[in-house]
């Protein structure tokens, strides 16, 4: 048995480079590349000294694996803003009071309430395009006014007369509010909500002037381990829980 030395095309072609000019069926593009016509028609060989490389990042996976972790420290992790919101209860307890019924708490502010700006052109405007709409739409008028009928009835809402800062001796923050509509099968339901994040520019909202507070919803563990426990589970819903 003889021996055999495999040569590739490429190092074939580079043998025959001087050959390479007088042959029809081949064509030299450099030093390195050829094109070859064949049976199945041209073909390209040669060596080409650039490496390249690819890298493939699949993000997916490495969100898979980083819920997963968290999973595995859900309801033992420190809570970051835990001091912050800390604040809020001892404010909490240091302003509670119960008249007539009812809790009154201060609102928690971060530093001081005198960081407030008087925002009464900007509320009186957006009060001025939902008295417009009525004008356009007297079923959502009238819905309107029983709901703010029944906030005063409840002692939620209650008539001011036109007040001056001097008065109070502190600024006065004017809350905008505007209807928000649930299309049913046969009735619209309306409600109304308050916008506490409304400001001039480069001013201060109420929203940013106070703690964000603590989230009193149940930990999603415990709502899990209370349905094994118990045989029986009581679903409620809070009337105007967040008005």
């Amino acid at each position: 048995m003889k021996e055999a030395e495999l040569v590739s095309i490429d190092e074939e072609l580079n043998l025959l480079e001087e050959r390479l000019e007088k042959l029809e069926n081949t064509y030299k593009v450099n030093e390195e590349l050829f094109f070859k016509e064949s049976e199945f028609g041209w073909i390209a060989c040669g060596n080409d000294k650039q490496g390249q490389c690819f890298l493939l990042n699949n993000d997916s996976i490495q969100d898979t694996l980083k819920l997963f972790f968290d999973l595995e420290g859900l309801g033992i992790r420190d809570d970051p803003v835990f001091q912050e919101r800390d604040q809020t209860t001892e404010i909490f307890k240091e302003t509670v009071e119960f008249e007539k019924g009812r809790y009154i708490v201060q609102l928690p502010f971060r530093k001081s309430y005198n960081e407030l700006f008087d925002n009464y052109s900007l509320t009186k405007q957006r009060f001025q395009n939902v008295w417009r709409r009525f004008g356009h739409d007297s079923e959502l008028c009238q819905q309107y006014r029983e709901i703010i009928h029944d906030y005063t009835e409840q002692g939620i809402l209650e008539v001011k007369t036109e007040i001056t800062d001097n008065e109070l001796k502190r600024p006065i923050y004017y809350l905008p509010h505007q209807a928000v509509r649930k299309e049913g099968n046969l009735t619209s339901k309306t409600r109304i909500v308050f916008d506490a994040g409304s400001h001039q520019n480069n001013e201060l909202s109420l929203n940013d002037g106070l703690l964000p507070g603590i989230d009193l919803n149940p930990y999603l563990l415990d709502i899990l381990i209370n349905f094994r426990l118990n045989a029986i589970a009581f679903c409620s819903d809070i009337k105007q829980a967040f008005l």
